[in-house]
Formats: C-alpha cells, structure tokens, sequence
C-alpha cells in the first residue's frame, strides 16, 4: 500500500475547493493509500484554519477528527534542517522520513524544488494522482 503525507496545504485547498488536492484527500479517506500525519501537521493545520482562515472550532475540531481517525499517526524522532527557506516544513518532511512515506504531497515550491529526499518522492497534488 502506498504511504503518503500531505503538506498543510493540500488539506487546507482541498477542504475549500474541488480539484486536485480534494481528489487526493478524498482519495486517502477513502483508503486508496495510507494517510500518515503527525502532531505537528494536526497543530498547524488547526493554527492555520482558526487564525488565518477563520473557520469555526467546531468545523475545525470535526474536520481534524476525520483526518486523524482516517490517518496513521507518525511520532517523527528526528529533527531536520533541509528546508532553509521555510523552516517549518521541515515537520512535513520529518513526518514522511519516520511514516516510511513513498510520498510527499505539497503544493509549496520549498518542498517541491528538493523533488526527492531519502527516497520519498515529492510531488503535487496532480502528479499523485497518476500514482494511486
């Protein structure tokens, strides 16, 4: 079975709107592949919804109970320094690293420029598509 983490981003677009990343999501609560997050993703993902997009808590709260009750939840123990640009998506890759991720699926160019690290591939939503 194929083993995929999803940046924030693809949660956050696929919630909001239809197109690739919702098709990705739906994809991995459907069972399609194995949805692995950690913590921190969850933490950001709440940060994320409550302050920059306002959504209710009690929106925010259902949503992340469906992602983390459909998910196989990684404890990264290691801490990564591969994103310089944006230091905060080194948890997204360290998430991959310990979830033995085939996948890293992102919209965000800091991620997506590195391509591949330690044989987890790193592609947007789309190309993802034509791997499940």
């Amino acid at each position: 079975m194929i083993r995929a983490v999803l940046d924030t981003n693809i949660f956050i677009s696929a919630l909001f709107w239809r197109g690739a990343p919702y098709e990705v999501l739906k994809a991995g609560l459907a069972g399609r592949f194995t949805l692995l997050v950690s913590a921190e993703i969850i933490w950001e993902l709440k940060e994320r919804l409550k302050n920059k997009f306002r959504f209710p808590d009690s929106d925010t709260d259902e949503f992340l109970e469906v992602v983390t009750l459909n998910s196989y939840i990684v404890k990264p123990v290691i801490q990564l320094k591969i994103v310089r640009a944006d230091p905060t998506d080194n948890k997204i890759i360290e998430c991959a690293i310990a979830g033995q991720a085939h996948f890293l699926v992102s919209g965000d160019r800091h991620l997506l420029d590195l391509k591949e690290y330690r044989s987890v591939k790193i592609i947007t939503p789309r190309q993802f598509l034509k791997n499940i």
